[in-house]
Order: C-alpha cells, then sequence, then structure tokens
C-alpha cells in the first residue's frame, strides 16, 4: 500500500502530505495537465534537485559531465597528465578495469575508491578473497619444496608435495582465520576443504609440466621488497614499450630446461572463459602478454609465452598458452595506447560492457539501467572502447 494518505490535506507530516501529491501525480489520468506539479519538491530538498538534475543529464542524448569524466578543463589537464601510463605505474590487474568501464577505471585506478570495510563477520569467502588464499598457499608451498630442494616435482615426489601443500595450506588458513574471524565454523572448514581438494589435484598435474623448472615465485617489479615476494624481485617499475610504466607480481615465471626461454604462468581460480583465439581477451585479459613482456625485460631473458592456469575444479584444471611474438605484443601494446589516450583526453564516462555492472563495485554510484542509458549516447567517442574490446 502507498505510505501516505489519498489527499494531501489529510496528510499529518510533510513526507505524508508529498507522498500523498506524488500519488495524485503517478495516478493522474492526463499526465500533461499535472506536468511541474512536484517542482516544488526539488526546492524543498536540495539533495533531491541534485539527484534528479543528475538523473536528467544522464537520460539525455549527449555525454555531459554527469556521464563520468568527459572532457579536459584547465584544471584537470595537469591533474590527468600526472596519471597517465608514463608518469605513475599501474598494475595491470588495474589496467583491465578499463574494458570492463571506464568510468569503473577512473574510481578505482585513478581516484583509488574502493568499497567500505565490512566489519561483519565472514559468512563466506567471495572470490577475491578465496583467490588472495588460494595463491599465497600456491606461493608458500613452492618455496617450502625450494628450500628442502624438491623442485621440480617429480612423479615420485608427489606424496612429500602433497604432505608439504596440506601442512602449508593448514598454516595459511589458520591465518585466514584469526584475521577474518567468521561467522561459521561449519562453513569455513567445509571452503577450506573445497579448496585444498582443488590445490591437490593441481599438485598432482605438476609432473606433467615436466619441460618447464620453476625459477621465481611471486616474482614482482615496482612494488615494495619484502618476504612476500621472490627474492629476484626488484623494486623499480618496467616501463614497456620506453613509454608505458607497469607494476605487479607474477605468480610464477618457469625456465626452460634448455635455459633458453622462460615461461609466465597466471594463476586462475574462476571460470575458463578464453578461447584458443585468445590473446588479450577485449583488454580484460592483459597479463599472459605484458606480464611476459615485463619479465622478459627485467630478467633479460627471451619469455616464450604466457600462460593462464585455471587450476580449481570450477575452471576444470586447463591451461591457455599464449606465444609472445610480434603479433601478441603489438596486441598488447596497443591496449595501452587506448587507455593513455583515454586518460589524455579526459575521456573516462561510464560505459560498461555486456552484464558488468551487476560486479562493480561502484554500482551505487551509478544506479540502474547505465547500459541503455549508454545506448543512447553518441557511438563515436567510444571508438576506442570498443575497438578494445573487440580484440581477441
Amino acid at each position: 500500500a502507498w505510505p501516505a494518505p489519498e489527499r494531501p490535506e489529510s496528510a499529518i507530516d510533510d513526507l505524508e502530505h508529498d507522498l500523498a501529491v506524488l500519488r495524485q501525480l503517478f495516478e493522474a489520468v492526463r499526465p500533461a495537465e499535472v506536468r511541474g506539479h512536484a517542482h516544488y519538491l526539488l526546492q524543498l530538498n536540495e539533495p533531491l534537485r541534485r539527484s534528479v538534475t543528475a538523473r536528467w543529464a544522464r537520460g539525455r542524448s549527449q555525454w555531459t559531465p554527469l556521464d563520468g569524466l568527459t572532457r579536459v578543463t584547465e584544471h584537470t589537464r595537469p591533474l590527468l597528465a600526472a596519471r597517465r601510463l608514463a608518469a605513475r605505474p599501474y598494475s595491470l590487474s588495474a589496467l583491465q578495469k578499463f574494458a570492463n568501464c571506464p568510468y569503473q577505471f577512473l574510481l578505482s585506478a585513478i581516484h583509488r575508491l574502493e568499497p567500505a570495510d565490512d566489519p561483519e563477520p565472514l559468512q563466506k569467502l567471495d572470490p577475491l578473497t578465496r583467490g588472495g588464499l588460494f595463491h599465497e598457499v600456491q606461493a608458500k608451498f613452492f618455496r617450502a619444496l625450494l628450500a628442502d630442494g624438491r623442485l621440480p616435482v617429480t612423479s615420485d615426489g608427489v606424496a612429500h608435495a602433497l604432505a608439504v601443500l596440506d601442512r602449508v595450506t593448514t598454516g595459511v588458513a589458520a591465518d585466514y582465520h584469526e584475521r577474518l574471524a567468521p561467522a561459521i565454523e561449519r562453513v569455513w572448514n567445509d571452503e577450506i576443504a573445497d579448496l585444498l581438494r582443488d590445490l591437490r589435484v593441481w599438485v598432482q598435474r605438476l609432473p606433467e609440466g615436466d619441460d618447464w623448472l620453476p625459477a621465481h615465485f611471486e616474482y614482482s617489479f615496482g612494488l615494495p621488497l619484502d618476504g612476500e615476494h621472490d627474492p629476484a624481485s626488484r623494486r623499480e617499475p618496467v616501463v614497456v614499450d620506453g613509454r608505458f610504466t607497469l607494476r605487479g607480481a607474477v605468480d610464477l615465471v618457469e625456465r626452460r630446461r634448455d635455459g633458453r626461454a622462460l615461461r609466465v604462468t597466471d594463476h586462475k581460480t574462476g571460470k575458463n572463459r578464453t578461447t584458443q583465439k585468445t590473446v588479450i581477451g577485449g583488454g580484460r585479459i592483459l597479463q599472459p602478454v605484458l606480464y611476459s613482456v615485463a619479465v622478459e625485460q627485467a630478467l633479460g631473458v627471451p619469455v616464450s609465452s604466457g600462460r593462464l592456469f585455471y587450476c580449481t575444479s570450477a575452471g576444470g584444471f586447463t591451461e591457455r598458452d599464449i606465444p609472445l611474438n610480434a603479433a601478441t605484443r603489438r596486441d598488447g601494446v596497443e591496449a595501452l595506447e587506448i587507455i593513455d589516450r583515454a586518460i589524455e583526453l579526459g575521456f573516462l564516462p561510464a560505459a560498461p560492457a555486456a552484464r558488468m555492472c551487476a560486479w562493480c563495485d561502484f554500482r551505487p554510484v551509478c544506479g540502474p539501467h547505465e547500459e541503455q542509458r549508454v545506448a543512447r549516447k553518441p557511438a563515436e567517442k567510444l571508438s576506442d572502447l570498443h575497438a578494445l574490446r573487440e580484440k581477441p
């Protein structure tokens, strides 16, 4: 039921009065005759006025400042220049958000906004936390085997490797348990058991890659040097193509047995949505190519390929190997050029890819129906973005 009386004069307070007025307007048989009758609300409530004005402007067929960052001014030009890819290092995970939505990239990678921490006890592992736990176990597992002199993992060494994995997983899970304070112990224990099952399958498959020897674990560049990263890591970021500054950490770098090449591996814990044609995945999968370019430059050894290893049951324990050649290098650099040009031009609007809003932390900022609104805007200014999303 409508939370107000049928007639405004029967209201007992301002809120009931306004709701009663709106009810009559919504139920009007001839809307044209009541047009403007609710305008008084905008004069009484400044936040409402701003909200309605913004919603109206974003519904127009032209790009406006209320659609995100849509133009350069004398005030924003120096700020944007300081945030171009040559001026400060970016991680590839941050740059990938541009293909999802330029406005998401603006808010998260440039303004560095993030959701507020939820003080409530953890009910269930979210994908990001689960992935972090998974990667930490993998890195500590490799370091433990390296200290034991048991790398690479051979068929004869699987039993020992599984014992090390169990021990490492127990320790990492205990650390996470203390930090996260899960609300329901049974749910937590079930999730850790599921995670360990996937990890055990992953370990049992390691001997299959006997042409490659693990060389570096969590190899980083442009990040602080600490015990969490490989000892060979470098503090300085890597400049790709002489223009674009990158930082990051690579899950695994392997050396071919003949010592002539490296392979970069990025472990994934989600579903495998790649195809045989995937190179940069429309700008959303930059790690295989650009991590490979960065590692090659940092270590001074040729990198033959970048590999995505979907090492969970959700991903089917499948791999996607992307060779590093002139064509794939060009695709990676072109993605960086498109992102850098968008920053230079000051055009980072809310223009989400299909179904991306459902997973966006900033959806409350934009509100509903963003895809439909963008479809009414001039498409020529999104040509770079569309070109990036069409790249395999």
